[in-house]
């Protein structure tokens, strides 16, 4: 039986593979998007694609706008997928009057957000699946010098001569993660003021999972190795990576935290085999790519996997240059790509369009275009 959802964050690729996905099903869909230029615009996937204001702007008017359309189109089920899912978050009770929102309400939500609480929620559990790295937080808005952040950052252990990985609490696509030794800590502490994460630095390889929940129970998984990549943070080709031992610890942090929604992690798999959870994004992740795009049925007392190898190939095509252009075309031959779309060709295209508006206007900000991506709907622990 079909019913009508609304997604919101109609910019991004697994955005709208996770669209394809659910009109696999026949499900009616619909799009809420605050930008202006964005991949779904044209897409014939969405009964209506609609354009709504931004969270950052009037968040207000962003959850009325929300209202508006649910009431009107009669929406069951609201599934927001970008960063976006934390201003519905916080209105969570409010829209819930009016259909399912398929995310926590905001004071569960935002601890898995924050980098340095989500490691909080690993301590003293899942020893059997993981390793939790040494991690503290510096609120360097709140210090006075240097002298300060030193005596910190020795109260917390932190050596001079180890490595390690500097981060904001709440960041995104690795654009402002840093690697320095301990000595080489409180100078950039102090010059960017910020809520800092310094996690000891662990080496091998990096490891994404992501999973759909509900009320606790795992219904979706799949996990992917980081190979191919734009700068730290963003994945462009989908390989599936299994491992019994990473879905266990998946299952039951869900299963721990009563979760539902969407939830992804990225760890660090070192050279003995362990893994090392370093942050958590609890929302839609490219590993929603890897599961096929056919009619499924609802498979009793289970969950599905991830097993499709996939590719944003576009950007795939700037790895011929700095790779073996013999390996990149193989793997390119044997992945399917998450925006082309036979039935809906113009989306293809529309990647290029909102590729461009994203870079004519961070270039009028002077930002780069992965800041000028989330600038509208991001959320930095505000409340």
């Amino acid at each position: 039986m079909s019913i009508n959802i609304l997604l919101t964050g109609g910019r991004a690729p697994a955005t709208y593979y996770l669209a394809r996905l659910l009109k696999e099903q026949g499900d009616n869909l619909f799009m809420a998007e605050s930008l202006p230029r964005h991949l779904c615009m044209r897409s014939n996937m969405f009964e209506k694609v609609l354009r709504v204001c931004s969270p950052n702007e009037n968040r207000h008017a962003y959850i009325q706008d929300l209202i508006k359309i649910i009431k009107k189109y009669k929406i069951e089920l609201l599934i927001p997928t970008c960063e976006e899912v934390f201003h519905i978050a916080l209105a969570h009770e409010q829209l819930s009057e009016y259909c399912r929102v398929f995310c926590e309400p905001l004071n569960k939500l935002k601890i898995f957000h924050h980098k340095g609480l989500f490691i909080n929620t690993l301590r003293d559990k899942f020893s059997e699946f993981i390793h939790v790295p040494c991690t503290s937080v510096i609120d360097t808005t709140k210090t006075i010098d240097r002298a300060e952040i030193s005596d910190y950052l020795e109260a917390n252990s932190i050596h001079l001569d180890n490595e390690y990985v500097c981060k904001p609490a709440y960041s995104r696509f690795g654009t402002e993660v840093s690697f320095k030794k301990g000595a080489e800590i409180p100078d950039l502490l102090y010059q960017k003021k910020n809520l800092w994460v310094i996690q000891e630095k662990i080496e091998g390889q990096q490891i994404c999972t992501y999973a759909i929940a509900d009320k606790g129970l795992m219904l979706m998984f799949s996990a992917y190795q980081t190979n191919d990549s734009v700068g730290l943070g963003a994945t462009i080709y989908f390989e599936p990576f299994a491992n019994r031992k990473l879905e266990e610890f998946v299952r039951h942090y869900i299963e721990e935290y009563q979760y539902t929604g969407q939830i992804a992690f990225d760890l660090i798999l070192n050279g003995k085999g362990d893994f090392y959870p370093i942050e958590c994004n609890p929302r839609t992740t490219s590993g929603i790519c890897l599961f096929p795009l056919a009619k499924q049925k609802q498979i009793p007392k289970s969950y599905r996997v991830g097993t499709e190898t996939t590719m944003l190939s576009l950007a795939m095509l700037q790895t011929l240059f700095s790779k073996n252009i013999l390996k990149q075309i193989y793997k390119m031959t044997r992945a399917k790509d998450i925006v082309w779309n036979s039935k809906d060709p113009r989306t293809f295209f529309s990647q290029i369009s909102s590729f461009i508006y994203l870079l004519n206007e961070s270039r009028k900000r002077k930002i780069s275009s992965y800041q000028m991506s989330t600038l509208d709907i991001e959320w930095n622990g505000e409340e």
